[in-house]
């Protein structure tokens, strides 16, 4: 993969030293629509950070003889809005100013999560979960159906389980938080909602693995656990 500075406005500035057992997460990052562009030292990161204004900054300070501080509390300076994920060895970093630290050793899988996060963070308007990418300011969902756009109330009820995985809500507690109504004697239309959506996100909506039913309770989004796990035992841990 090629590390080329003129490569479209990035959404991720990477700055230090490069991985080899990264390559497949920068390759799969790209292919979901997240720009990355690197940089080999603090002063070309800097420049780089200055005229891309990029939403997220990767600091590696493994093994390559700074700190980071100084290159934090710069970026922070250069853009005050930016997030900065700082990759450390095991007891370094501490006192850094960063909105993550990442002490090694972690998975690649640990570090996808860390960047996603981040970046919903610098971009509250999207919410990620699992396999799904919901926009709020367009109500376009895109998932394993493609892109998908929703109605008001399909996308206030899908971003409000989508924020919460793996929770259990019965159905009186989403129409009282979705609909913020004080009625609450029929939920039929909850239920409606629930079948639309299924119908735009699920690979087998009669078979649903995102919207799935809690009998005699209510509904849960849910994010399979050994997603994480499984991308992570692809590629080996930081020694």
């Amino acid at each position: 993969m090629s590390h080329d500075s003129n490569a479209r406005t990035p959404q991720v500035l990477y700055i230090g030293r490069t991985d080899s057992n990264h390559e497949r997460l920068w390759q799969q990052l790209q292919h979901e629509g997240i720009s990355v562009v690197f940089a080999q030292t603090q002063k070309a990161g800097l420049q780089l950070a200055k005229d891309l204004k990029p939403r997220l900054v990767i600091i590696n300070t493994m093994n390559g003889g700074f700190t980071g501080d100084r290159l934090c509390r710069s970026l922070g300076r250069l853009l005050p809005n930016v997030q900065r994920l700082l990759l450390t060895e095991a007891n370094a970093g501490e006192g850094i100013p960063c909105e993550r630290r990442l002490p090694r050793p972690f998975t690649v899988g640990k570090l996808r999560d860390a960047i996603l996060k981040l970046l919903e963070a610098a971009n509250p308007h999207i919410v990620r979960a699992g396999d799904l990418r919901l926009d709020l300011s367009t109500r376009i969902v895109s998932g394993p159906r493609g892109q998908q756009r929703l109605t008001p109330r399909e996308c206030s009820l899908l971003a409000y389980l989508m924020r919460r995985p793996n929770q259990v809500f019965s159905r009186r507690q989403l129409m009282k938080d979705v609909w913020d109504t004080p009625y609450l004697g029929d939920t039929r239309t909850l239920d409606v909602h629930i079948h639309w959506l299924r119908e735009k996100l699920e690979p087998d909506p009669q078979k649903p693995v995102f919207l799935v039913t809690k009998r005699g309770i209510g509904y849960v989004f849910v994010v399979a656990q050994a997603q994480a796990e499984t991308e992570a035992d692809e590629v080996s841990d930081f020694d």
